[in-house]
């Protein structure tokens, strides 16, 4: 075994969850509820990590049917979901989330969560884009962060042990190829862990932290896609991701695509208004404004605003902060209260005005749709006893999905990954550690004193100036290469020449799995030669039923990646 300048201890256990958002909370919880022995193991500290603590929007909710009108069923939002993304989703996972979410909103309720109540007493229940009915249900605008305080306490209650603070650093596979555990590192204990089990639950999110502007937590870096990668399983829709029009200033928050439905000023840093300038003569403006949806899509002409704004900050007409100004001095008070009551509230408990105040508002990544394929209703991955729940998996979001899914995603697939690895626990034993040896030799090769040191936040800066600047609105492939040229190279320093210290081990093994999973989204990018939904290709401006009306599958191949073809 490697000798290493750090303390490497052994936790034997039934099943570790990876994460902290809702997703990873909802899982340890079920799983300990099935009779197992959980450890949930968090990057970040319980309730501060996320995407699913720190979004916050008008319409930041979770989609479940039946708490609304007759007319909404499970087959009507199983239908919605299969509208958007017929094709590139999987049909039984979908039917398995429009059923699963009313019972999963009920435990939430159970557990504590006080839900939006309109004034007649019952449910507020938003409509999100692509749904055909209000079947969304909200918590201030802050949803995903009620959950979380509610798994948590739930969880405090259970006794299931969290280890904060603890990035993941590799599975473990036994001689079979099957789960034998993880490994991770607390660089403030100077810590290694080895968790030995025979089945692991990955909810480690999405990789927020590969762009300038996002509206989540930066320790989210890929790590789960790039460290699955590099173990060959599946990944599937890793070009479809979400972003679009956010708050950078003077707080972080999406702007939903109601805010822009007051037609508010766009204004570059000279303060002049810029979006008629981007417009194609024959668009109505109203058109534009009013049809606005988050995220980004082609699908109508509210494409023009993320449009507009992205080539203003790239002209550099753009803020200090990449971002342009946004302005409801013009609008009403009373419109404004009434579209927009979270994002006045939050600014409220700021101090702020939102028609005094000069917005900066960026084009920030949101979600990615892709992720590691689930290969059934129990969110199993493609390698024996890996579960994958959450932003982190794929195969129920493609290139569109109804808002309030995301969230129901995570309470559904979380829950039955929970109940499924405990029942796997029970049948078998963890295998020998047959890899451990290898992820212990490649932790004494980049700490090894022999290499150089480098800069970290550059590196990492790199990553984010090239992501955020060819992988968002406009793609091209020119751009996109060259944004693979650089985080192919960084990937490389980190590999095979930068020195880790104990200290910054948790940075560079970080950045090391950012610059792959950007990878891997680039190519993805660069693979389908047409322009859908969110992914908008200026070299392939027209949809392309003919060659392009499916997913695609990445796998490791050698030193290589295989991309396939994949129909649902």
């Amino acid at each position: 075994m490697a000798q290493l300048p750090v303390e490497i201890n052994k936790v034997t256990t039934d099943i570790v969850v990876l994460g902290g958002g809702g997703a990873a909370c909802r899982a340890a919880l079920s799983a300990r509820q099935a009779g197992a022995a959980v450890r949930l193991v968090t990057k970040a500290p319980l309730n501060a990590g996320g995407s699913t603590v720190h979004g916050a929007s008008e319409l930041m909710g979770m989609g479940a049917a039946g708490f609304g009108t007759a007319a909404d069923s499970t087959e009507v939002h199983y239908e919605d979901t299969m509208r958007a993304g017929r094709g590139f989703i999987d049909p039984v996972l979908v039917r398995v989330l429009a059923e699963d979410a009313p019972a999963r909103l009920k435990d939430l309720l159970e557990l504590g969560v006080d839900l939006d109540r309109d004034p007649s007493g019952g449910y507020k229940l938003m409509r999100s884009d692509f749904g055909t009915h209000a079947r969304a249900v909200s918590v201030s605008g802050k949803t995903g962060k009620a959950f979380v305080s509610a798994l948590a306490a739930a969880l405090a209650r259970s006794a299931v042990a969290v280890d904060e603070n603890m990035a993941l650093v590799d599975l473990v596979r036994d001689a079979q190829g099957a789960i034998a555990g993880v490994v991770a590192y607390d660089a403030s204990r100077r810590l290694l862990v080895h968790y030995e089990a025979p089945a692991v639950i990955l909810g480690t999110g999405g990789m927020h932290g590969a762009f300038e502007q996002q509206v989540s937590t930066p320790e989210m870096t890929g790590d789960g896609q790039a460290i699955c990668f590099r173990h060959g399983a599946e990944l599937v829709n890793l070009e479809f991701h979400q972003f679009g029009p956010a708050l950078v200033h003077p707080y972080v928050q999406l702007l939903s695509g109601s805010c822009f439905g007051l037609h508010p000023r766009l204004l570059n840093a000279r303060h002049e208004e810029f979006l008629a300038a981007h417009v194609p003569s024959g668009v109505d403006l109203r058109d534009v404004y009013e049809s606005k949806a988050f995220p980004f899509t082609t699908s109508n002409n509210s494409r023009y605003i993320d449009i507009s704004m992205a080539r203003e900050i790239d002209a550099g007409r753009g803020t200090a902060r990449r971002a342009v100004y946004v302005s409801f001095a013009s609008v009403p008070r009373e419109r404004i209260e009434a579209v927009m009551p979270n994002t006045v509230r939050f600014m409220r408990e700021r101090d702020l005005d939102i028609q005094r105040e000069l917005l900066e508002v960026g084009i920030a990544f949101q979600c990615m749709n892709g992720g590691v394929r689930m290969t059934g209703p129990d969110a199993q991955s493609t390698i024996p006893g890996l579960f994958v729940i959450g932003e982190v998996a794929g195969g129920v979001r493609g290139p569109d999905r109804p808002g309030g899914n995301s969230l129901a995603e995570g309470q559904v697939f979380g829950h039955r990954s929970g109940a499924a690895a405990a029942a796997l626990a029970k049948a078998r034993k963890a295998g020998a550690a047959a890899s451990l040896d290898i992820t212990l030799d490649f932790l004494a090769c980049v700490m090894g004193q022999q290499r150089k040191g480098c800069d970290l936040a550059a590196l990492t800066r790199e990553v984010q100036t090239v992501m955020q600047r060819h992988c968002l609105v406009e793609k091209t492939a020119d751009g996109l290469n060259a944004a693979l040229s650089t985080v192919l190279r960084v990937q490389r320093e980190i590999e095979d020449h930068v020195a880790l210290t104990p200290e910054s081990l948790v940075q560079g093994l970080s950045v090391r799995n950012l610059a792959q999973a950007s990878a891997l989204v680039l190519r993805a990018c660069l693979n389908r030669n047409e322009t859908r939904s969110a992914h908008y290709r200026l070299d392939y401006p027209a949809v392309e039923d003919a060659s392009y009306l499916h997913s695609f599958v990445m796998r490791r191949s050698g030193n290589g990646v295989a991309i396939d073809p994949y129909h649902y």
